[in-house]
């Protein structure tokens, strides 16, 4: 069944923690990006971690491949469970990579970014490249598989083409997850039962659930909706 994670995209220590404690056994799956890695550092990986927790480290690396794989190592040697670098980066950063998961912790699955949800085909012509989002996606997700990458990084609007393309066992995984309309910085959405019929694997939703006044109840009708939309493909 596809597994919600939750963005713990927050710079108030107190507040993550809460935000844990509130959700309780609702929530196994918690995402560190950006944000919570630079405010905390590691301390906050291992904090979930001891905490019975698993760890989606997303800070996108995208470095030469000495420094990817280095820094591979050290997520790694931390114990997370799901960790991303940015496919552009290309074949030799992303061998390097899985060389360093599979020295340190094999159960480590990388998983590689396509195109940010954020982005529009004209955000793309803006950096220079000037084909469709779909065509990007497709290459991007093309390299990753063949150089042994265990799963992208997606829009849920682009799972229908890429499930014709890849096997089940290439891992879906997908933030812009919004269970009611929304109008931030995300463009390319779904809801979480469109992402699961359309077949998502993980489902990455973050301020929908951590700003709500009751975010129990969110995850509670989120993974109820993932359950009755769940489907074999």
């Amino acid at each position: 069944m596809a597994e919600l994670i939750v963005g713990l995209d927050v710079k108030e220590k107190s507040i993550l923690e809460r935000i844990v404690d509130n959700l309780g056994d609702s929530v196994i799956y918690y995402k560190i990006g950006a944000i919570p890695f630079t405010a905390f550092g590691p301390g906050v990986i291992g904090w979930l971690k001891h905490s019975g927790k698993k760890v989606f480290f997303d800070l996108k690396f995208f470095d030469i491949p000495n420094t990817v794989e280095l820094a591979v190592e050290c997520a790694c040697g931390m114990g997370v469970d799901l960790l991303t670098v940015h496919i552009l980066g290309g074949k030799n950063m992303l061998e390097s990579a899985i060389k360093a998961r599979n020295k340190v912790n094999l159960e480590t699955k990388i998983v590689g970014v396509t195109v940010l949800t954020s982005f529009t085909e004209t955000d793309l012509i803006a950096v220079g490249i000037n084909e469709t989002i779909e065509k990007q996606i497709l290459h991007l997700a093309e390299i990753g598989y063949r150089c042994g990458l265990d799963g992208i990084v997606c829009s849920p609007q682009d799972l229908n083409l890429l499930r014709k393309k890849f096997p089940d066992s290439f891992l879906m995984v997908c933030p812009g997850i919004r269970p009611e309309s929304s109008h931030d910085d995300q463009k390319r959405i779904a809801t979480p039962s469109e992402a699961v019929k359309s077949g998502a694997d993980y489902l990455v939703i973050g301020r929908p659930i951590i700003q709500s006044p009751n975010p129990v109840e969110v995850v509670k009708r989120i993974k109820k909706e993932i359950k009755e939309n769940e489907r074999s493909y």
